[in-house]
Formats: C-alpha cells, sequence, structure tokens
C-alpha cells in the first residue's frame, strides 16, 4: 500500500536528488537522515528516518515525477489514517474549486505547491481531517489535463497556500 505526497527535495546535478522533509495531509516530517538509497528500474526508493526519529520508505517515481509513501517500518501508521471522514464532492463544487485555481502541476510544476483537495476543503468549508471522493476528474483551466484529489496544483493569488 502507498499513498502519494509532497516532498521538498534538494535537487543538486539532477532534480529530486535526496528528500528533505515531506508531508501526508497537513503533517510535516523533516528528514533528519538517509539511512539507505535503492533503485528499481523506474523508481528511486529512500529510507528515512525523522527527527522524531520514525523510520519511512519514500518512493520517487522518475516518469511520472511522483513520491509516495509506502508501507513497511513506521509508515504502517500514516498510511492507517485513522479518523479521517471520506467526503463525497458534487460537480457543482468541484466546479467552484476549479474556479479558484490558476493552473496545475502538468503545466506550471514549479508553481503547483498545494493539493487540489485543499481547495475543495476551502470550498466546503471542512474543518479536521478528511479526505475526498470527487464525483468525476476535474480539468486545469490552464492546460486541461485531467485533476484529481491529489493534484497539485497553482491557487490563484488570493489564495495563501499555508506552507512555509
Amino acid at each position: 500500500m502507498s499513498i502519494r505526497i509532497y516532498v521538498e527535495a534538494y535537487s543538486g546535478y539532477k532534480a529530486n536528488e535526496r528528500p528533505l522533509r515531506f508531508y501526508v495531509d497537513e503533517d510535516s516530517y523533516e528528514i533528519s537522515a538517509i539511512q539507505d538509497l535503492w533503485q528499481d528500474p523506474n523508481a528511486t526508493y529512500f529510507k528515512v528516518r525523522t527527527t522524531e526519529e520514525k523510520t519511512y520508505l519514500l518512493r520517487y517515481d522518475q516518469c511520472e515525477d511522483q513520491w509516495s509513501l509506502q508501507s513497511g517500518f513506521d509508515g504502517e501508521e500514516l498510511l492507517v489514517r485513522p479518523g479521517i471522514e471520506i467526503v463525497p464532492v458534487d460537480p457543482e463544487t468541484i466546479q467552484m474549486a476549479i474556479s479558484r485555481i490558476a493552473a496545475c502541476e502538468q503545466c506550471r510544476d514549479d508553481d503547483a505547491c498545494l493539493p487540489f483537495d485543499s481547495i475543495i476543503k476551502r470550498v466546503m468549508g471542512r474543518l479536521g481531517r478528511c479526505d475526498f471522493m470527487m464525483s468525476e476528474l476535474a480539468r486545469c483551466p490552464n492546460c486541461r489535463a485531467l485533476i484529481n484529489e491529489k493534484t497539485f496544483v497553482e491557487p490563484q493569488g488570493e489564495i495563501g497556500t499555508g506552507v512555509h
């Protein structure tokens, strides 16, 4: 099992050379050490230790340019995600959320810093931990690429990212 995550990574001679910090929902995990590293034909795996002394397995898919948290080690407790409510999202709410974004990770990767579900959360006025299940996929207003709940988007100017 795995879930898609946002990762701040060091980029030296190549992009996403090593992870520095990762985010699951609204929680941030700072990486204090990379304990192991290996590759398969499509991805690089990082066994990392956080400043809380927890060990996680992160996967970077080079072809898709996506990070995920894999099961194993202390990651199991994050994958369980207890107490998270699943909230259905109707087409009208999806359209309202689309009107609040400028672009997506496909057309503006450097500026796409917020998962689309964060925009949905604001539109719906939801508080607390929840996951959204969209009734249909959305389309980026800039490039028309498909957008799901976890696609990173660039919010329009008046929406703050909440990421510092």
